[in-house]
């Protein structure tokens, strides 16, 4: 059984010795998320952020108990992008995954007490096409299972927790291959994810109370515990902790 609270002091102190800070990436990596999502929000309300116009009214609906109204003012919203509004959506998920793949790359090689640059984040883009196919077939996949019922979605989240990883650590690896390792690498381990996610909850409470800023220290550490069991789950099957991430 992996020791959990040694594992959190580690990542820790990955996090503190790291030689670029990564306070500073995923600073802009958030930055950069929150500017994608208000550029979804420009295209469907027409607006950056919503209005006080639009959060008083639909605040004074609320109270009312007047649903039709809330209906019918949401239903005018998503008319207003129409499907130019679900195309740009769509793509800032898909940046995001990229995005998301860069920042892990940058993780991985500060754990390896390699010197990462910012410039990292951009490294995701060179296996974009792969990232984005495993993403869309995970979600494809957890949607399906949370169809039965929402355990069976819960346990299939856990199951793919390492398939990017996989994506970004071995080349020689398709998207359905990565997802397929995934199944392997955590099997007899989802408990003790499910576990280390709860650990994290307190921490999650002082992000919502901070507005995310939190997330500045909470990510990197998070990550960081993150890799650790992914490199047991690559010892449970037998393979090295990173075939040959791309850095």
């Amino acid at each position: 059984m992996l020791n959990r609270a040694q594992i959190k002091a580690d990542s820790k102190q990955i996090v503190r010795t790291a030689r670029v800070s990564p306070l500073l990436v995923t600073a802009i990596v958030i930055l950069i998320n929150f500017v994608l999502d208000r550029a979804v929000d420009l295209v469907e309300n027409g607006s950056l952020f919503y209005t006080y116009t639009q959060a008083a009214e639909y605040y004074r609906y609320l109270m009312e108990g007047n649903i039709n109204a809330i209906i019918s003012m949401e239903n005018v919203e998503e008319s207003v992008g129409g499907l130019l509004s679900g195309y740009s959506s769509v793509m800032v998920g898909l940046l995001s995954t990229v995005l998301l793949g860069g920042y892990y790359l940058y993780c991985i090689g500060v754990r390896r007490g390699e010197e990462m640059p910012a410039a990292t984040l951009l490294d995701g883009l060179g296996q974009a096409g792969r990232l984005i196919l495993c993403d869309i077939i995970m979600t494809i996949k957890i949607a399906l299972w949370s169809m039965l019922f929402v355990i069976p979605g819960i346990v299939a989240f856990y199951r793919y927790r390492f398939a990017i990883y996989n994506i970004l650590t071995d080349s020689s690896l398709s998207a359905n291959q990565a997802i397929k390792l995934s199944c392997a690498q955590t099997r007899g381990m989802k408990i003790e994810l499910f576990s280390l996610d709860l650990s994290f909850i307190g921490w999650d409470i002082v992000s919502y109370f901070t507005l995310g800023l939190a997330d500045l220290w909470i990510m990197p550490y998070r990550t960081q515990c993150d890799l650790a069991y992914f490199e047991e789950g690559q010892r449970r099957v037998g393979r090295p902790p990173y075939q040959d991430s791309f850095m």
